[in-house]
């Protein structure tokens, strides 16, 4: 008699984990900006836990440089020099690059799809200077991108660096004059996509991500 295989429930989320996912997740979209504090009480009070599981997920941050702070005292988002932010820009256009190059192969029409919707979510926030609405499609369409690489390790690597300079881009954004300052690779990324061109696609998203090096390399 056949048996049907049955997949086990996910383990459920620990306190600190749902903690540390929020806080990155908070500076991907650029709601916390360089230079924030953070507040251990008040993520408790937030997030209905004791104080132990919220200094659990701060300290996981700060081994991985995505804030600063240790042991009793405060915790902030790193307000690093503009050479030091240009140079996290610096490594994203490699590793970015390197992981749009495998993915060319990967993505369906319905992938594409999915990046011209997250492409035009990204255009109005844009015109309308929202930095947080513009931050989350943006990282909506550079994950989905990066997914296809098939490659978990350099996936984890991009996704920290998000995690690092979106406090930045955030404040890059909302310190422009104009949004016509802003020079935007991601329909040209989508067109070498398309065309699975895999040598195009690196050299668009590369120069995509260098936009913050030049910029705060001022």
């Amino acid at each position: 008699m056949d048996q049907k295989t049955e997949t086990a429930p996910p383990p459920p989320k620990t306190l600190s984990a749902t903690v540390y996912e929020d806080l990155r997740s908070r500076m991907i979209i650029g709601k916390l900006l360089p230079g924030d504090t953070i507040s251990i009480r008040t993520l408790a009070a937030e997030h209905g836990m004791s104080a132990m599981p919220v200094r659990e997920a701060l300290k996981q941050l700060a081994l991985e440089k995505a804030l600063s702070g240790a042991a009793k005292r405060a915790y902030r988002v790193p307000d690093l020099t503009r050479n030091q932010a240009a140079n996290l820009f610096q490594i994203r256009a490699v590793l970015e690059g390197g992981a749009a190059e495998s993915a060319a192969q990967n993505l369906s029409p319905r992938d594409l799809d999915a990046l011209r919707k997250w492409t035009r979510q990204m255009d109005a926030a844009w015109e309308a200077r929202d930095a947080s609405k513009f931050l989350a499609a943006n990282f909506r369409f550079h994950s989905l991108i990066y997914s296809r690489a098939k490659n978990e390790e350099l996936f984890d690597l991009i996704e920290n660096l998000l995690v690092r300079t979106g406090p930045w881009l955030a404040q890059g954004i909302l310190s422009l004059t104009s949004p016509d300052d802003w020079l935007g690779e991601h329909d040209a990324i989508i067109a070498a996509l398309e065309a699975r061109d895999a040598a195009r696609a690196r050299a668009r998203i590369e120069e995509d991500a260098r936009w913050g090096m030049t910029f705060f390399q001022g």
